[in-house]
């Protein structure tokens, strides 16, 4: 495995953590409010998704410019 994908899972999973770590703390009473915090989840891992890319890219370029021979 090429060490861009270690790193990009590493990063992916420290900041998705640590923003469910931070939703941790609120507590549905309604099915309403159980959706909108189902959002905030989904938004919150897709803001640790789009961090990782962004730490990921230079390694995956460097490492695909190895694979290519350029």
């Amino acid at each position: 495995m090429p060490p861009w994908v270690r790193s990009f899972i590493t990063d992916f999973i420290e900041t998705g953590l640590a923003a469910l770590l931070a939703l941790q703390f609120v507590i549905p009473a309604t099915l309403e409010e159980g959706r909108a915090i189902a959002l905030l989840v989904v938004a919150a891992l897709a803001g640790a998704f789009v961090a990782a890319v962004r730490r990921a890219v230079p390694a995956f370029i460097a490492w695909l410019n190895g694979q290519m021979g350029v």
